[in-house]
């Protein structure tokens, strides 16, 4: 294949120009019956109602499908792979080994084969991430296909960004007649009028599902774009990426997300260290930059009425604590934990509280109340409303709700955040979850974290309970996307004290790392930071030495700052199929990038800085 002909085919670009500019916006109802697993482990209803995720996974792996053909079409008029990229695809493919593996041995090979609700990075979605990593090696070959990949970025960027920006000011286009339309087949436009939304103003969720992910987007892309506008000279360029700049810092503050922030700042500073001369150099230009994010940062904190400020201390108290600076307010103290034990025997449960134990006994159909001397219990019993009153000074603010569903005989004991529900059965009374469901209350093993459950949004609590998890996942993990299965849902008071509710549904970990670990294996854990780690370290090591003065070498930059904004907010947020395939790709280019650069440099001799 001459150069002519194949800098001209930039077609085979198109599943990659997809994912950067059109994937992140698909936005459309998909409704999905939950039998099984994934009705057991979702939150009561037998749908689930799916906006964000199950058609950006079928156009990801649409994709990837799209992308490897390319590839073999690519392969049969005589492109080869780069032997020097062996590395990279040798630790891609172990990783995917790895994958398939767990999702053979799991015990929920349905789940991990498609992905659990609301998510759908099951085993078909996290090949397609890597088959899409390959690809971009593979299909960009040039500066040309750079630029065109970059652009394609800015313009899903730009375009996620006005609608976040929009959402900000309280004028959420989903929210609108036509808005909902938009994201509702025509058989469901019924609905449009009793569609609710998690997020009103000042707050970013865009088309990435939960600000949170706004924040992991932005921290690579707010930093890619930021490097770009400082170094490149050519005004094509350096004018939309400042644009860029301001329009994804919006994000970035705007989202509330402190992760995106955290990320964001780490990825800044190792711009700074990697450029420190450039940065000397141009302080100005610099300074201009880091005032106009600020500026912007008082501008939406006083339009939001100081909710930015209040989200940036709640992370610096966070910080404080985590790093013993600052003491624990929410220790899991008597007076925090509603419900400190609960035991069963004898047809009976105790209920064990600050204020003292209530035992409920269920013998020969006759239902009764104790105190913890086993004293009974006086009650009233409200025929009209199924209610019993307990007369007892200590209970006496308790609810006892009698129901009848599916035909039995059901018990719900209401005190505030507690709702405790009882099978009332010919055979005895049995604790059951809020589906009727029989439920085995017991000891939750946790790791580290011990009254500071509520440390990140419950993230202690939930890396807490998840840690203890890697025992039985070091070599094949429990299969992709099966967190929420293996988690134990049956921990309520650690929930209660973490959420204040206590059949709180964890799906996620709210950690990357984590989530890998705990899915694929740690072995596959090891093996993903080794990619990322290798990557970063080759990264580094070309663009502390040489000077930014191609688009391709500026790309390179701004890529590894971009990773390193994800990769960080990965410690606080999980991989999810609104984002991932962003970062995949963009690993991929910035992976092809670094070989772009090596080869100019070695054809070229050396472009050391000065």
């Amino acid at each position: 294949m001459n150069v002519h002909k194949e800098r001209n085919e930039w077609f085979y670009l198109l599943p990659i120009i997809f994912v950067f500019s059109i994937l992140p916006l698909i936005v459309y109802l998909k409704v999905i019956p939950l039998t099984g697993v994934t009705y057991d482990y979702w939150v009561g209803t037998e749908e689930n109602y799916d906006f964000f995720s199950y058609y950006k996974a079928v156009a990801l792996v649409c994709c990837a499908v799209f992308a490897l053909v390319f590839v073999i079409i690519r392969a049969f008029f005589g492109t080869k792979l780069y032997k020097e990229l062996k590395t990279y695809y040798f630790a891609a493919g172990f990783y995917g080994i790895c994958i398939i593996a767990s999702t053979l041995a799991s015990e929920n090979i349905s789940v991990a084969i498609m992905g659990f609700p609301d998510r759908y990075e099951g085993l078909i979605v996290l090949l397609s991430y890597l088959v899409l990593l390959f690809a971009t090696t593979v299909l960009v070959s040039n500066e040309r296909h750079v630029k065109i990949i970059i652009g394609a970025l800015v313009v899903g960027a730009l375009l996620i960004s006005v609608i976040g920006i929009f959402q900000y000011f309280g004028y959420d286009l989903f929210k609108t007649d036509f808005g909902k339309k938009l994201i509702l087949p025509e058989e469901y436009h019924s609905l449009a009028d009793s569609l609710t939304f998690a997020f009103d103003k000042h707050t970013i969720y865009a088309t990435l599902f939960h600000y949170n992910y706004v924040g992991s987007y932005a921290a690579m892309l707010a930093p890619l774009c930021l490097v770009l506008s400082l170094l490149s000279k050519d005004k094509k360029v350096k004018i939309p990426m400042v644009i860029m700049t301001v329009a994804t810092a919006f994000l970035v503050i705007g989202s509330n997300a402190r992760s995106g922030i955290v990320g964001s700042i780490i990825a800044i500073l190792v711009f700074i260290l990697v450029e420190y001369k450039y940065v000397k150099k141009y302080w100005k230009t610099s300074l201009a930059a880091l005032f106009l994010i600020l500026g912007l940062s008082i501008c939406l904190n006083q339009i939001s009425g100081g909710y930015i400020g209040n989200r940036s201390q709640s992370l610096i108290n966070d910080v404080k604590q985590v790093f013993g600076i600052a003491k624990n307010d929410k220790s899991d103290s008597n007076n925090s934990q509603p419900i400190l034990d609960i035991k069963e025997s004898d047809n009976s449960y105790s209920i064990t509280t600050s204020l003292g134990t209530l035992k409920i006994s269920y013998k020969n159909n006759a239902l009764s109340f104790y105190d913890e001397q086993s004293n009974p219990i006086n009650t009233s019993y409200d025929s009209k409303n199924n209610t019993i009153t307990l007369i007892h000074p200590k209970f006496e603010k308790y609810k006892v709700q009698l129901f009848n569903y599916n035909d039995k005989l059901y018990l719900n004991l209401i005190k505030e955040n507690i709702s405790l529900f009882f099978a009332l059965e010919p055979e005895g009374i049995k604790l059951v979850d809020f589906k009727g469901k029989e439920f085995e209350f017991g000891p939750v093993e946790s790791w580290g974290f011990k009254g500071a459950e509520k440390l990140g949004s419950a993230r202690g609590y939930i890396w807490s309970r998840s840690l203890p998890l890697l025992k039985d996942s070091l070599l094949l993990g429990y299969g992709p996307d099966t967190f929420a299965i293996v988690f134990p849902q049956n921990d309520i008071l650690g929930k209660l004290v973490a959420y204040g509710d206590m059949w709180h549904i964890v799906d996620k970990p709210h950690n990357l790392y984590l989530q890998i670990a705990i899915s694929t294996g740690v072995v596959s854990l090891i093996v993903f930071l080794f990619l990322v780690g290798y990557y970063l370290y080759q990264s580094f090591r070309i663009y502390i030495r040489i000077s930014s003065n191609t688009f391709s070498s500026q790309a390179g930059v701004a890529i590894f700052v971009g990773i390193i904004g994800y990769l960080v907010t990965g410690f606080f947020n999980d991989s999810v199929v609104s984002v991932a395939p962003i970062f995949w790709c963009l690993l991929g280019l910035g992976i092809k990038i670094n070989h772009l650069v090596l080869s100019k440099e070695s054809r070229f001799g050396k472009d050391d800085k000065t």
